[in-house]
């Protein structure tokens, strides 16, 4: 059951409301133990287990000032775990591995698995999380923890240009006409907002989302089965994975969501998500070819209704279907908005929130349809994708 939520639109709207602004809640763990081969009567796995076990009570930003949390590094004072939000979420946690991170050192990499047991006796892991236990004098179990990236990223390459640092995984080189593309879209998308751009991004390059991900620390995180593509993005607010090799640096779907995310946090994730596929495209797509993709998709099911998508959460069968759907339809409503009334119209509809049925009022009336008529709202989703597939 656990892994068909998260290979449905389960997985969709979670990095959604991340990625739109909404703060994620983290979940602490129901239980905590050690697993095969983590050897609790040795001291030093004794004290890294109970570290562990206080993190997980309460996996917030509150370790730092709990003194569960390493500090001695700029990335670990400012941003401290950027994995919880992913893993912690209310799975049970088994302590895996706490092995020298290198052969004589006193810092230990940490694995950490959340899974459960269903009641067939199988298992349904979440994520295999990567974490390092730094030894520190006052440090309440002895140790503190610390994030991945500041050590996978010790050596790797760099390029920075304005307020943006490219970091590639080993493999990866440096494009200079991405950086540059990726340094104007930032400030254009900050100027027709009218907010600030970001004080500092860090993009992490990769050929996988696999490579992008283990960076910051995931050796395991579910990805929908079947043909689909392997590649991809995601924003962490300060922080975007890039690990789509023909992309790179200039990931544009991500950045839209870092300009956006701090100041103005959208309403919905149909919008979040909407606004970023209109600027920047969806893994790789323009929006052209993400309306194209919409109208293939409408004329493959005629059952298809906005206003039914809305109201269900666009809960479809196959979870590659549930994202693009959403992206499309979002990029569809925000350009026609635009259009309309221009980036103040654009905005109000951006930032609203409410339940399906608020959502559905807002957006066809900003459309200059009948609020009450959610026939108009449908026939002008199929009729507006078909335009805009061909003319956009």
């Amino acid at each position: 059951m656990m892994n068909k939520r998260l290979s449905a639109f389960g997985c969709v709207l979670i990095v959604g409301l991340v990625k739109s602004g909404f703060a994620a809640a983290q979940v602490p763990s129901p239980s905590v133990s050690a697993g095969f081969g983590v050897d609790t009567t040795i001291a030093d796995v004794r004290n890294v287990v109970s570290l562990v076990r206080a993190y997980l009570a309460k996996p917030d930003s509150s370790a730092r000032a709990r003194g569960l949390w390493s500090t001695a590094t700029e990335f670990d004072r400012t941003t401290g775990d950027i994995t919880a939000w992913r893993a912690n979420q209310g799975f049970p946690a088994t302590v895996v591995g706490v092995i020298p991170a290198m052969p004589g050192d006193s810092v230990y990499l940490v694995r950490i698995l959340y899974a459960r047991a269903d009641s067939a006796g199988g298992a349904a892991p979440l994520a295999l999380q990567r974490l390092y236990a730094i030894r520190e004098a006052g440090a309440p179990y002895a140790f503190r923890l610390s994030g991945a990236f500041p050590r996978m990223r010790a050596n790797w390459e760099r390029r920075s240009k304005g307020p943006i640092t490219f970091w590639y995984v080993p493999g990866q080189r440096p494009n200079p006409v991405r950086i540059n593309r990726a340094t104007r879209f930032v400030d254009s998308v900050a100027k027709l907002f009218n907010v600030g751009v970001p004080q500092h991004l860090d993009v992490i390059v990769g050929a996988s989302m696999d490579d992008v991900e283990r960076a910051i620390g995931f050796d395991f995180f579910p990805e929908a089965s079947g043909p689909g593509q392997r590649s991809g993005g995601l924003n962490l607010g300060f922080i975007i994975l890039s690990g789509n090799p023909a992309i790179g640096e200039a990931y544009f779907h991500e950045f839209v969501h870092s300009v956006l995310g701090p100041s103005l946090p959208a309403g919905s994730a149909l919008l979040g998500e909407g606004v970023a596929t209109w600027l920047g495209g969806s893994r790789g797509r323009s929006p052209r070819e993400m309306y194209r993709l919409l109208r293939s998709y409408q004329q493959s099911d005629s059952t298809l209704t906005l206003s039914g998508l809305i109201r269900s959460q666009f809960q479809v069968a196959d979870a590659d279907r549930a994202t693009n759907l959403l992206y499309a339809t979002g990029a569809l409503i925000a350009d026609t908005i635009y259009r309309r009334q221009g980036i103040r119209g654009l905005r109000s509809v951006y930032e609203l929130k409410g339940d399906p049925d608020t959502l559905i009022r807002g957006i066809t009336s900003a459309l200059g349809l009948s609020p009450t008529d959610t026939r108009s709202l449908d026939n002008w989703w199929r009729i507006e994708a078909g335009r805009a597939s061909l003319n956009n």
